[in-house]
């Protein structure tokens, strides 16, 4: 299976994956991080696509070993469930975490982000939330044809309530990075937990 946590820049995700490496979350999880198999200067939305379907063939592997992948970076639920291996896999949950333009701005800030760049990632940032509530937000910003054959039918009429469209919200303006790390754990242990009394 793969446990996706996810959300747009400054919301916390690699601050996350460092506290889930050092977890026990309930099952043998891989975890990684999406930019670990290198970016490229001038990364587009193909070579996105191309890193997402990577990300899959790699938890295919291990699910055939047995273990479950949690994969943290800045891939939006629409992209992650058109990749092209998602059936191969036993399951997939969207794990987005989510904070208001004000908090996003103040720790792009607080961490370096350079002026120019703050429109762009809020932005971003804004769309993310409502792509993640609602798949039928502006689908175009993710649907671009690349070399990847990213299956987009998947959920091209989904609604917010539909099963298919496995994805929670953290929303983490108030809460510390430690509290944001206990509620994943939380929604990691809940999916597999849940996972195995299906089985």
């Amino acid at each position: 299976m793969l446990l996706s946590v996810t959300g747009a820049s400054g919301v916390g995700k690699s601050t996350v994956l460092a506290a889930l490496e050092a977890s026990d979350l309930g099952g043998d999880v891989t975890c990684v991080e999406f930019d670990s198999v290198g970016v490229p200067a001038g990364a587009d939305t193909a070579w996105r696509h191309g890193a997402i379907e990577h990300w899959f063939r790699f938890a295919v592997e291990e699910q055939d070993a047995g273990r479950h992948v949690l994969l943290a970076g800045q891939v939006p639920p629409g992209e992650l469930l058109a990749a092209p291996s998602v059936d191969r896999l036993d399951g997939i949950a969207v794990c987005v975490l989510h904070s208001s333009p004000e908090v996003q701005e103040a720790r792009l800030i607080g961490r370096g982000e350079t002026a120019d760049s703050l429109v762009h990632h809020l932005r971003f940032g804004v769309w993310f939330g409502a792509h993640a509530r609602d798949p039928q937000h502006a689908p175009e910003v993710v649907r671009v044809e690349t070399a990847t054959r990213m299956v987009w039918e998947r959920w091209e009429h989904l609604q917010p309530d539909d099963p298919r469209w496995p994805v929670s919200i953290i929303d983490t303006d108030a809460l510390s990075p430690a509290d944001v790390a206990e509620r994943v754990k939380s929604w990691v242990r809940t999916v597999l937990t849940g996972r195995r009394r299906r089985g």
